[in-house]
């Protein structure tokens, strides 16, 4: 069974139309110029029904337009005074147009019009040709609620459209946030981890002949680990944008940690690096970590050359590696994820098997950069072009 809900304002409305129906109506028929048709019950009863039917405009707008229309049409086709019950046709006609929308509305106003001048067509006999123009203004009657709910309607939107949109900015903040995150730590425990497993099979390989050679791995096992765990609470930091992000000295050190558990790795650095935006640091430092991250997982001991050039427009990035990248693995997170630094900073990057045996990255990014919202790439589609750009020799797991 359907029931009928009043609104508290709408209540108000319809406990002051009533009596004001009523008083406005009757004074109205009092002037008899032109002579109108006295109330009677049926108009009374029309007046009461139009007012009380207010009552529920909010919570059934196209029922209360319709009960106040009808209202309406039969006081003018019995030629009772025209009175202050349109004002019920009129706000039920803007609500339809601010719950509906316009083009509701505008049939609203077609079809008020039109009923209301057959109305006063059939109820004001005698009238003269020069009527016409009060015919007319029926319509106007009808789109002047129009505008004002069409004003209201469209303000509306304004706002829910706004609305919308701060939502989905703070989404993307925080997928963008989470993104950050997840590359922060990939990036990080990848190398880290890495380089432990490198040094572990060497203590296992000579625990047995050198036991002061497996002991010098596993206190480089317990040195990088400290360091992993301080650059993850680093990174942790960044994020959070309370400390710098790691530069051009960060790149020596990490160099330098490599070359101490036993990887041979070069490094020439060309240029000043004090005019490079913090974002372009950054990216730099994670494709340089990533690629020898890779060197370690996927070459073995091969030799890794890293050469950094810095400009005024441009940081160019290139890591090369002398093992055995031509091996068809799959692409991972890895390659991703340097692929989206790249491009979140509007650069470049490149990689792939070298033709005379190894593999090479090799990025070149803005000097001066701003990082992308997260929108602007897909990362299944930026696997797929790293597949597709290195011709299916796919450059490791997680290279």
């Amino acid at each position: 069974m359907r029931t009928f809900r009043f609104a508290k304002w709408d209540m108000l409305v319809a406990v002051l139309a009533v009596p004001l129906y009523l008083l406005g109506t009757h004074f109205a028929s009092l002037t008899r110029v032109p002579p109108y048709r006295a109330l009677d019950g049926l108009a009374y009863a029309m007046l009461i029904i139009a007012g009380a039917a207010l009552g529920l405009r909010s919570t059934h707008p196209g029922l209360v337009y319709a009960v106040t229309l009808a209202c309406c049409a039969i006081v003018l086709g019995r030629h009772h005074a025209y009175g202050p019950i349109f004002l019920s046709v009129c706000l039920a006609l803007s609500t339809i147009v601010t719950r509906y929308g316009l083009r509701p509305g505008l049939a609203a106003v077609g079809l008020t019009g039109t009923v209301l001048l057959v109305s006063d067509i059939v109820g004001g006999t005698g009238r003269s040709g020069d009527d016409m123009l009060i015919w007319l203004a029926w319509y106007t009657l009808a789109l002047l609620p129009f505008g004002v709910g069409a004003v209201i309607r469209v303000e509306r939107d304004r706002r829910a459209a706004e609305a919308k949109a701060d939502d989905e900015r703070h989404l993307l903040r925080a997928q963008e946030e989470r993104l950050a995150i997840a590359r922060e730590i990939h990036d990080v425990l990848g190398h880290s981890l890495s380089v432990i497993s490198m040094r572990a099979g060497v203590a296992l390989h000579v625990a047995d002949r050198t036991p002061a050679e497996a002991i010098d791995a596993l206190q480089a096992i317990r040195r990088i680990s400290k360091q992993s765990l301080d650059e993850l609470r680093g990174a942790l930091d960044i994020i959070r944008e309370r400390r710098p992000t790691p530069g051009e000295e960060d790149i020596h050190r990490l160099v330098a940690s490599l070359r101490a558990a036993g990887q041979e790795v070069t490094l020439v650095t060309t240029g000043n690096s004090s005019g490079i935006s913090a974002t372009t640091e950054h990216a730099v430092y994670r494709i340089v970590q990533e690629s020898l991250t890779n060197v370690v997982r996927h070459a073995g001991h091969a030799r890794a050359q890293v050469r950094v050039g810095y400009s005024a427009e441009e940081v160019t990035v290139s890591v090369v590696d002398d093992g055995g990248g031509g091996t068809v693995r799959k692409v991972g997170y890895g390659i991703t994820g340097m692929r989206e630094r790249a491009r979140a900073v509007h650069g470049t990057l490149a990689l792939g098997p070298r033709a005379g045996g190894g593999f090479e990255v090799t990025a070149r990014l803005p000097a001066r950069a701003e990082r992308k919202t997260a929108r602007d790439d897909d990362p299944i589609d930026l696997a797929r072009q790293d597949s597709a750009e290195m011709g299916g020799h796919d450059p490791g797991a997680d290279r």
